[in-house]
C-alpha cells in the first residue's frame, strides 16, 4: 500500500514538473518568475528601466519616420511618486491618473497611459514597446512607474505632450497649440491658433462659451479685439457742444466718419481677405468695411464721454455684420457704421426697433470682452445689463498706444 502511495506521488511528480516545462515554453505561465524574488525598485532602477523602455520605442517610432521621444524629469519625479502613494497600483484608474497630471501639469493635454503588470522586467518592456500609442507622433516623452505588490510586478506608462499656456506673443510668432483655462467654467482645454489666422471667436468645449475675439491687423499680426482701440478722438465745436443733445453730439461725430470714410471691403485693396485696421488706419485711408468703421466711431464715443460697444453678430438683411451700439442715460441706440453721407436724428435707431434685424453674439469695448448665454429676446434689448452680458477683463500682453486726437 505504501509502496503504490509512492508509486503514485512519483508519477504526479513527474506529471507536474512536465506540466510546467510545457507551460513555462508555451509562455502561458512564467512559472521561473513566480519563483524569480522581485527586483528592489528604487531611483536608480526606474531611470534605468525607463531608459530601456525609451530605447524600444525610439527603435520603433525611427522605424516609422516619427521623431524620437525623450523624458520629462518633472513629469517623471511627479508620476513616480504618484504610483508610490497608491494602496493598490494593480487597479490604478488610468482617468485619476489623467485628472491628477494635468492638475499638476495643465500643458499636459495629450496623453495616454498603460497600466501593465507581469512577473519579469523584460516582459514589461515588452509590453509597453508594444503598446500602440508609442508610434503616435502626438505624443513626444515617455514616462514610466514600476510598482511591486504582493508577488506581482506592473508599470504604469505615460506617453505625453506638453503644451504652453496661451499668449498672443507666442500665437504670432510660432503659432500652434496651446492650453487655456476658460474664464467662464474654468476648465483646462486645448486650442490651435495659427500665425495665419484671421478673425477668430474662441469657444471652450466644455461649457461652449466664447471667451476671446482674436483678429489680424494689417500687418498680420494677431491682436485681441479690444486692442484695436486706440483712443481715436474727433474734434468738436465747444460751442455747438453746450447747446447740444447727447443725441445731438452722437449724430455729429457718427457724421464726421459716415462723410470722409467708404465702405471698402477688404478684398478690394488687399490680397488678405479678412483683416481688421485700427481707427487711425481706417480715419487716414477715408475707407474700411463694417468691423473698421464701427472700431472707430466706438473709439470716437468712448473719447468723447459715451458709453460705445462695438457688435459682432448677424444682420437679417447682411448676414455677418459688426455694427456700435451707444448709451445716454436710459436710452441705447444702434449705429450702422457704414452708412455714408448726411447722417441725421433719425439714423439713430433706438434699440427696441432693432432688435429684429441686429442679433448680436459678442460686444467689445477698450477693456472688456462681452458673452451671454441668455436668450436672444432678453439680450437683444440690452447691450448693457451686466445680468445678460458678462464682461470679461482684457489681458493686456503689451503697452496701450498713445491717445490720437484730430483736436
Amino acid at each position: 500500500m505504501v509502496r503504490g502511495l509512492l508509486c503514485f506521488g512519483g508519477v504526479f511528480v513527474a506529471l507536474l514538473a512536465a506540466l510546467t516545462i510545457i507551460l513555462q515554453k508555451t509562455g502561458m505561465i512564467d512559472v521561473v518568475g513566480l519563483l524569480r524574488p522581485l527586483p528592489q525598485v528604487d531611483e536608480s532602477y526606474q531611470r534605468g528601466f525607463r531608459s530601456d523602455a525609451m530605447a524600444k520605442i525610439n527603435h520603433i517610432r525611427v522605424s516609422g519616420l516619427v521623431a524620437a521621444v525623450k523624458g520629462d524629469e518633472e513629469m517623471q519625479s511627479y508620476l513616480a511618486d504618484f504610483v508610490s502613494r497608491q494602496e493598490d497600483p494593480v487597479d490604478m484608474d488610468l482617468q485619476v491618473v489623467f485628472n491628477a497630471l494635468q492638475t499638476e501639469f495643465p500643458g499636459a493635454q495629450y496623453l495616454a497611459a498603460n497600466l501593465i503588470t507581469s512577473n519579469s522586467r523584460e516582459d514589461l518592456l515588452s509590453k509597453i514597446s508594444g503598446w500602440e500609442a508609442v508610434a503616435n507622433s502626438d505624443f513626444d516623452v515617455i514616462n514610466t512607474a514600476v510598482f511591486t505588490k504582493g508577488r506581482t510586478m506592473g508599470a504604469l506608462g505615460v506617453m505625453s505632450r506638453r503644451i504652453p499656456a496661451f499668449s498672443l506673443g507666442l500665437a504670432n510668432t510660432r503659432g500652434g497649440k496651446f492650453y487655456n483655462q476658460c474664464p467662464h467654467c474654468k476648465e483646462i482645454h486645448a486650442l490651435e491658433v495659427e500665425k495665419e489666422s484671421r478673425t477668430l471667436i474662441l469657444s471652450c468645449p466644455y461649457c461652449d462659451l466664447p471667451f476671446d475675439v482674436l483678429a489680424s491687423d494689417t500687418g498680420g499680426r494677431i491682436r485681441r479685439a479690444s486692442d484695436f482701440f486706440e483712443g481715436f478722438e474727433l474734434p468738436e465745436n465747444a460751442a455747438e457742444r453746450q447747446s447740444q443733445t447727447p443725441e445731438e453730439r452722437i449724430v455729429s461725430l457718427w457724421n464726421q466718419i459716415a462723410d470722409r470714410c467708404e465702405y471698402e471691403l477688404d478684398q478690394d485693396h488687399s490680397e488678405t481677405r479678412e483683416v481688421w485696421k485700427s481707427p487711425a488706419e481706417t480715419w487716414g485711408e477715408r475707407a474700411g468695411d463694417c468691423e473698421d468703421t464701427a472700431i472707430l466711431l466706438a473709439d470716437a464715443l468712448i473719447s468723447a464721454g459715451f458709453e460705445a460697444r462695438v457688435a459682432i453678430g448677424w444682420n437679417g438683411n447682411i448676414g455677418q455684420h459688426a455694427w456700435v451700439v451707444v448709451k445716454t442715460g436710459e436710452n441705447q441706440y444702434v449705429l450702422e457704421s457704414t452708412l455714408q453721407d448726411g447722417i441725421v436724428l433719425e439714423n439713430l435707431t433706438p434699440l427696441m426697433d432693432a432688435a429684429d434685424f441686429y442679433q448680436p453674439e459678442q460686444l467689445f469695448d477698450r477693456d472688456h470682452l462681452y458673452f451671454t448665454s441668455a436668450k436672444p429676446e432678453q439680450f437683444r434689448h440690452d447691450y448693457f445689463s451686466s445680468r445678460w452680458w458678462k464682461g470679461i477683463p482684457v489681458k493686456k500682453e503689451a503697452p496701450g498706444r498713445p491717445k490720437l486726437s484730430l483736436r
